[in-house]
């Protein structure tokens, strides 16, 4: 089970930027074996733009839950497939103001808790395991090549996740209050809920904060659990590059 709270500050429409959060869960039992799709959205363009965080999510979510089979990887992969080129055909179309703005992280847990992200732009990924708080989105390959909106999303990590974890999701306005030492400090409580808690009163006292997403997610331990198996803290695998995804 995996417990989420959210921080969203959306921002007001006639602002030159948004932010979004996005939560997918299985609709039914063929869908099941993939888990939830996460996502986290900011984008800074036109207010004619300003519709393709909603278009990139439903596009990746509708991909990822079409064929059941194909097993989480393959269904990521198709998602981002299909947003790139839709990103690709949006540019081709003279609509250029959201490329270079666009800070979005999609995450896929399925129910055997591997983890598989994406991320685009200035969004962070970060897990709290054991007192100790790891990025998850250094290990994503940064561009080599010029940007592109067909390359807009490149690369997926995997890794397995484990009962007790923590993982928050963000735009980069969320740590410009929170320092990764900062974040450290808040996931030493016992819960998301309490972490969620203290992040809003501080952004309460801002008097005109940024807008901003964030998501939390808390990964509830199992009834029964294997006890005395130490698991290695090397837990997110090199990053997977999506070569069909960039042609």
């Amino acid at each position: 089970m995996i417990k989420t709270e959210e921080i969203l500050i959306r921002g007001p429409k006639n602002k030159e930027t948004i932010c979004d959060i996005f939560l997918y869960e299985p609709e039914n039992i063929e869908e099941a074996s993939l888990g939830g799709l996460y996502m986290v959205a900011e984008m800074t363009a036109s207010s004619s733009s300003f519709h393709l965080i909603n278009l990139l999510s439903s596009l990746i979510k509708r991909e990822y839950y079409s064929l059941p089979h194909r097993g989480p990887t393959e269904s990521l992969e198709a998602g981002l497939k299909k947003a790139n080129a839709t990103l690709s055909d949006v540019a081709n179309q003279g609509n250029l103001s959201w490329f270079g703005k666009l800070h979005f992280i999609c995450a896929a847990i399925n129910k055997e808790k591997d983890i598989f992200l994406t991320q685009t732009g200035s969004a962070q990924a970060h897990l709290c395991r054991e007192g100790e708080l790891i990025s998850i989105t250094k290990k994503i390959i940064p561009p080599t090549e010029r940007p592109h909106p067909a390359k807009t999303f490149q690369s997926v990590v995997s890794g397995k996740i484990e009962p007790s974890d923590k993982i928050i999701f963000g735009t980069p306005a969320i740590f410009d209050f929170f320092s990764p030492s900062g974040l450290a400090q808040l996931f030493t409580l016992p819960k998301i809920e309490q972490i969620a808690d203290q992040m809003n009163k501080v952004l309460r006292e801002q008097k005109k904060p940024s807008p901003l997403s964030a998501l939390l997610l808390e990964i509830m331990a199992e009834k029964l659990l294997v006890q005395g198996v130490k698991q290695k803290k090397e837990f997110i695998t090199p990053p997977i590059l999506l070569g069909e995804i960039i042609k």
